[in-house]
């Protein structure tokens, strides 16, 4: 019996021969080709690492607060931290000069309107306020200090018997029957304001003329009541408003808190808590930020930031390993600072310039910004600090720390406390670097 041969069907050569060439096709490439040419020293690889960090709080000296879009005025206490009383001085500019009040004017009554901005800090609790005119002049080319202490005359302006007042900054308010936007107004002595309008009326002819009567106020707050708001003082929009009346006419006039007025925000801060002891303290004392560390805007404190051993990184020659990623990341103590107030969005970190100031460090200038925007999915603040750190290693920026503080530190309310690098969720920067 013969056997037939055995046919293989020309379609399953032509699959068994696909499936040779994929399988030569996927085949593991030869990477060592030409390895040994280069020297092992010249390979790069990266590696990361965890450097020491020391934290310590600092007490503001002083802050520059004139010229600001926003004023601060109240009383409020942040717990375990500090009491702190905001107030304004400020010029008070002619909306109009050589104004002419008529024959005969008679002040009716005059009111301080404060206009609210964006901004509410605290529980608001009545209070009292105090408005007072300076015994000295402003000026608008001078600067300004948180911890300006103003002259006045010891006169008060804010009429007896009213108050106290509940700051109210989302709802509307009410004057002679009408509906104005969200404002403080305090009423005026009428002797007071009766006073400017019996002057001569060359005093109106210029503001410097006017200035050499009137040269601003200062607006605070007394004691009792809590609770601090956010003032627009760059619009235009708060004044000093006399309602008067001469023989022919009823009107008004307005002094205005304007971008052209000379004025500044001022702090005063009682620190309590774990902070007590900044209290009194030079402005070179510190407290150990080993375990916790605290940031205060309004010119209350800030966290001084040391990387004390990043020069060991030098080789023998003083050469120092590229930096590839630095990254600090500043966990936050979430019990703290979210009752009443808000956790800050972001905190800045700035760097000693060597003339007895701060600036921005050079990673602020760099492509990958430098950050410090609140993550809440670390509960962290973090920063890139890749330049920074590879200037601190090169022995360029020794003696200049670092200093994280409030994004808005001359208008807002806010503190956070910070973990301290020993804590058990310590403040670290992490590193990758290349030798």
């Amino acid at each position: 019996m013969m056997r037939k041969p055995t046919r293989i069907h020309p379609t399953v050569c032509f699959l068994f021969g696909c499936s040779l060439l994929l399988a030569w096709g996927c085949a593991k490439p030869e990477t060592d080709i030409g390895l040994g040419l280069q020297p092992a020293n010249n390979v790069l690889p990266s590696g990361s690492d965890t450097v020491t960090v020391v934290f310590e709080t600092v007490a503001e000296d002083s802050l520059e607060t004139d010229e600001l879009s926003t004023g601060l005025l109240g009383q409020v206490y942040l717990p375990g931290m500090t009491y702190l009383r905001a107030g304004l001085v400020t010029q008070l500019r002619l909306s109009a000069t050589d104004v002419d009040f008529g024959n005969n004017p008679v002040a009716d009554s005059a009111f301080l309107q404060l206009r609210y901005a964006d901004g509410s800090y605290g529980v608001q609790r009545p209070q009292f306020f105090s408005v007072q005119p300076l015994s000295d002049s402003l000026s608008l080319d001078s600067s300004y200090y948180s911890n300006f202490v103003p002259n006045t005359s010891g006169e008060e302006w804010v009429k007896d018997g009213s108050g106290p007042w509940t700051m109210d900054a989302y709802n509307p308010s009410y004057t002679g029957g009408d509906t104005i936007p969200p404002q403080l107004i305090l009423p005026l002595k009428n002797e007071i304001v009766q006073g400017f309008l019996d002057l001569d009326s060359t005093v109106f002819d210029n503001n410097a003329s006017w200035f050499d009567v009137v040269p601003g106020i200062s607006v605070s707050s007394l004691q009792g009541g809590s609770g601090v708001a956010a003032l627009d003082i760059n619009s235009g929009l708060s004044v000093l408003r006399i309602h008067y009346h001469n023989d022919s006419d009823t009107t008004f006039y307005d002094f205005l808190v304007s971008p052209l007025s000379a004025r500044v925000n001022v702090f005063d801060h009682h620190f309590s808590g774990g902070l007590s002891a900044l209290q009194g303290l030079d402005a070179e004392a510190s407290l150990p930020g080993d375990q916790q560390s605290f940031v205060i805007s309004a010119s209350g404190c800030k966290t001084r930031v040391r990387f004390p051993y990043l020069d060991a990184f030098q080789d023998s020659l003083g050469g120092a390993p590229l930096v590839l990623k630095a990254e600090l990341v500043v966990p936050v103590q979430s019990e703290w600072g979210t009752k009443p107030f808000s956790l800050q969005d972001q905190l800045f970190v700035l760097q000693e310039n060597g003339e007895g100031g701060f600036g921005a460090t050079s990673d602020q200038s760099t492509p990958i910004p430098v950050g410090g925007s609140y993550d809440p999915s670390r509960d962290a603040y973090v920063f890139n600090l890749t330049s920074t750190v590879q200037e601190y290693m090169k022995g360029e920026r020794n003696g200049r720390d670092l200093f994280l503080v409030s994004n808005r530190a001359g208008v807002s309310v806010a503190g956070v406390v910070i973990h301290g690098p020993q804590s058990d969720h310590p403040a670290q920067l992490s590193l990758t670097i290349a030798p």
